[in-house]
C-alpha cells in the first residue's frame, strides 16, 4: 500500500470516529406519542422534559428524566427516561455512561418503536469505546427486524462505520449510500457524504472504483467517482485514461471537486513530461575548478546508489559539465529538463555559475538544491534551494559559542581584503553586535602577505604611544579584546600565530572558519594553536555512527576521505533520493514542496531544516585545537 493511501484510510478511520463522537442529537417524529402507555402523573412531567431535550437543554432534561426514574422507577416512563439519558450520554460522548443508563431499561418493551432506538444507542456506545464486533452484533439484530422510518438512515449510516472500521470500504460506501436514499437529517446526510467521499476518492482501489461506478452513472455520487478514477488511474501513471474520466467529470462545472479537476488536469500535462526517478547534476568537470567537481560528483554518485547492487536503486543520475561557465550551466539545466526530464538538480559550484543555473532552473520549475555561498540565491525564486555552509550560519554559531560557553564579550577582526574575508568580518562583526559583544578592532591584510606585524601593532595599540610620551624601546601590547577572528585559510592562520606571540599578544582565544578544517592545520608552528576554535559542518573524526558509517563507504568507493563540500553534496542529492524513495512525487512541483518541508533531517552535516527562504539550516559543529588535535566541543 502506497504511503498516500495509507494517509487516506488513516483520515477516513478519524473521519468516522469524530462523526460518531461529535453527532448532536436530531429532533423526529416517531410513530405514534411517545406518552401512550405512561402513568398518568407523569405525562405532564415527561412532556417538559421533552421539551428541554428538544431544546438543546439537555441538564435541565437529565434531571427531569433522572426525577421520573424517582417517581416512576419501572414501565413506560422509566423505559422512555432512561432511554433519553442514555441518548444524552451518547450525544455527549460518554459512552461507557451511555451503556449503564441503557443497560437500565426495564423488560417489557421489545415491540415498541423506541426499543430499536435504544439498541441503536447502545450499538453506537459501543462502537464508540471500540467494542467494534459488540456494535455489529447488535446492529445485525436490529437489521432483521422492522426498523422506524426514521431510524433507518441512522443504523444504516453506522453499519458504515462498523464495516469501514474494519477495513471493508467497498461494502461500507454501499451502507452509506443506503442510509442517504433513506432520507436521513440533514446533519447526518452531511457527514454520511463526507464520509462516503473520503472512501471514493482516498480508499477504494482503481478495481474497486470501476465496479461501483456501474451502479452510479447519473446523480450523487457520479461525479465523485469520476474524480476518484481519474486520481486512481492517475496514481497509477495511465495518464490517458485519467484524462477520460476527468473529461466526463469537467462537464459538471458545479461540482464541488471542480478546481481540483482542473488541477489534476494540470498535473497530468506537468507528469508526462517528466522522469520522477531521474535526478541531475551540474558540476565543472572539466576546467579551472575540475578537481572539486569530480570529487563533488563521487559524493552525488555513491547517494544516488546507480552503483549499488545492494540498494537495487531507481533512481537515474544525468550528469552535465558546467566547466566553470555561467552560461554553460544554463544550458546543462535546459538540456537536463528538456532532454532528460529530471525532477531536481543539484549543483553547481560556484556563485555566477550557481546564479545563472538557479535562474533558467527556476524559469523551467525544475527544483535545484544548489552548493553555493552566495547569499542571494535563493531569492532566484521558489524552485531554488541551497544546502551549503554559508558564512552567516558560521557567524553565528562561533560567537555564540564564544560568548555564551567561553564568556567572551570583547572581539577583534583580523582579516584578509578579498571578497570572503571582507564578507566574514561583517558578517561577524554583525553578530558579535547583535548577540551583546563588543568589537575593539578591526585590521584588513592582502592576500599576499606572510608578515602581519604592521596589523598586529595596529590593533594592540604598538604603533600609537600615549600622548605626551615618547615611544618606548620596549613597548607593550594594549590588548582590550579577549579573542581574534581570522578568516582566512589555514595555512595563512599558521604563519599568523606565531607572530601574535612575537608581539606579546597571548593569552587571546583565536577564532576561526571552516576553512582552518585541515589536518594541515597542525603541521607546523601547532602549539600556537591551541585552544583556537573554528566551526565547520562535517568533522572526519565524528563519533556519530551515521558519519563513521558515510566515511567508511565513501573511502570503500573512492579510496579516499570525504571533504566538507563531499558531504554536504550527499546531503542534498540523499534529501531527493529519500523523497524519491517515499512515492508521494510525482511531478517537480511535488518535490519542491517535499524539500519545502524537510525538518530534522539526519544529515552527514548536522541535523538539518530548511528555512521559508529555503536555505538549509544546520546545528553546526564547534571544533577545538587540544594538545595538537582537532576535536569537535559542541
Amino acid at each position: 500500500m502506497k504511503r498516500s493511501h495509507k494517509i487516506g484510510c488513516i483520515l477516513f478511520a478519524a473521519l468516522v470516529l469524530l462523526a460518531a463522537g461529535c453527532a448532536r442529537i436530531p429532533v423526529r417524529e416517531v410513530p405514534r406519542p411517545i406518552t401512550e402507555g405512561m402513568q398518568e402523573g407523569a405525562i405532564r412531567t415527561f412532556n417538559n422534559a421533552e421539551g428541554e431535550f428538544k431544546e438543546g437543554r439537555l441538564d435541565r432534561a437529565m434531571a427531569l428524566y433522572g426525577d421520573l426514574i424517582g417517581r416512576f422507577p419501572s414501565g413506560k416512563v422509566a423505559f422512555a427516561s432512561h432511554l433519553r439519558r442514555g441518548e444524552i450520554f451518547v450525544a455527549r460522548g460518554q459512552y461507557a455512561r451511555a451503556i449503564r443508563e441503557l443497560d437500565l431499561l426495564p423488560g417489557g418493551f421489545e415491540e415498541d418503536p423506541l426499543y430499536a432506538e435504544a439498541r441503536y444507542n447502545l450499538a453506537r456506545s459501543h462502537f464508540g469505546l471500540g467494542a467494534y464486533r459488540t456494535s455489529e452484533d447488535i446492529i445485525e439484530g436490529l437489521l432483521r427486524k422492522r426498523i422506524p422510518p426514521y431510524l433507518k438512515p441512522q443504523i444504516e449510516s453506522l453499519t458504515g462505520d462498523i464495516l469501514a472500521q474494519a477495513g471493508r470500504s467497498e461494502e461500507a460506501l454501499n451502507w452509506y449510500l443506503k442510509s442517504l436514499k433513506s432520507g436521513p437529517e440533514k446533519q447526518l446526510e452531511v457527514s454520511v457524504k463526507k464520509k462516503a467521499e473520503a472512501i471514493i476518492i482516498t480508499v477504494l482501489s482503481l478495481d474497486q472504483l470501476e465496479e461501483t461506478e456501474k451502479n452510479y452513472r447519473w446523480g450523487y455520487p457520479s461525479g465523485y467517482l469520476l474524480y476518484g478514477l481519474a486520481k486512481a488511474s492517475y496514481r497509477a501513471r495511465n495518464f490517458g485514461k485519467a484524462q477520460e474520466y476527468l473529461d466526463r467529470f469537467l462537464l459538471d462545472r458545479k461540482h464541488p471537486l471542480f478546481e481540483e479537476g482542473e488541477a489534476l488536469v494540470r498535473r497530468i500535462a506537468a507528469a508526462k513530461l517528466v522522469n520522477r526517478n531521474a535526478i541531475g547534476c551540474v558540476l565543472p568537470l572539466t576546467g579551472r575548478y575540475a578537481y572539486y567537481g569530480n570529487r563533488v560528483l563521487d559524493a552525488i554518485i555513491l547517494a544516488s546508489g546507480v552503483f549499488d547492487p545492494g540498494q537495487n536503486s531507481p533512481i537515474e543520475l544525468f550528469i552535465e559539465d558546467s566547466k566553470g561557465d555561467p552560461a554553460t550551466a544554463r544550458e546543462a539545466v535546459r538540456r537536463l529538463a528538456k532532454e532528460h526530464h529530471v525532477i531536481g538538480i543539484v549543483g553547481p559550484l560556484g556563485s555566477s555559475v550557481s546564479l545563472e543555473a538557479a535562474g533558467e532552473a527556476q524559469q523551467l520549475g525544475v527544483p535545484i538544491i544548489t552548493l553555493t555561498q552566495r547569499t542571494d540565491i535563493t531569492e532566484t525564486g521558489e524552485y531554488v534551494f541551497r544546502d551549503f555552509l554559508t558564512g552567516s550560519a558560521q557567524a553565528r554559531a562561533l560567537v555564540s559559542y564564544a560568548i555564551h560557553n567561553l564568556g567572551i564579550k570583547n572581539f577583534a577582526i583580523l582579516h584578509p581584503g578579498d571578497h570572503y574575508g571582507t564578507e566574514m568580518m561583517h558578517l561577524f562583526w554583525d553578530e558579535v553586535l547583535e548577540q551583546g559583544g563588543h568589537i575593539r578592532g578591526v585590521e584588513t591584510y592582502t592576500s599576499e602577505q606572510t608578515d602581519f606585524g604592521k596589523e598586529i601593532r595596529s590593533l594592540t595599540g604598538l604603533n600609537f604611544p600615549e600622548e605626551g610620551k615618547e615611544s618606548e624601546e620596549n613597548p607593550k601590547p594594549v590588548v582590550d579584546f579577549d579573542a581574534l577572528f581570522i578568516p582566512d585559510s589555514y595555512s595563512v592562520v599558521s604563519m599568523i600565530a606565531p607572530q601574535l606571540v612575537f608581539y606579546d599578544v597571548i593569552g587571546v582565544q583565536l577564532l576561526g572558519t571552516n576553512i582552518w578544517n585541515s589536518p594541515e592545520l597542525l603541521k607546523k608552528d601547532s602549539e600556537y594553536l591551541e585552544g583556537a576554535v573554528f566551526t565547520d559542518c562535517f568533522f572526519l573524526n565524528s563519533t556519530s555512527p551515521e558519519v563513521r558509517s558515510f566515511i567508511n563507504r565513501f573511502y570503500v568507493a573512492w579510496g579516499r576521505e570525504p571533504g566538507n563540500v563531499e558531504a554536504l553534496a550527499y546531503d542534498a542529492t540523499d534529501i531527493m533520493v529519500k523523497l524519491i524513495a517515499g512515492g508521494d512525487i510525482e511531478i517537480q512541483e511535488d518535490l519542491r514542496d517535499g524539500i519545502s518541508r524537510i525538518e530534522n533531517y539526519p544529515g552527514i552535516t548536522g541535523t538539518t531544516s530548511f528555512s521559508k527562504g529555503r536555505d538549509a539550516q544546520k546545528l553546526l559543529h564547534i571544533l577545538m585545537v587540544v594538545d595538537n588535535e582537532i576535536v569537535q566541543v559542541h
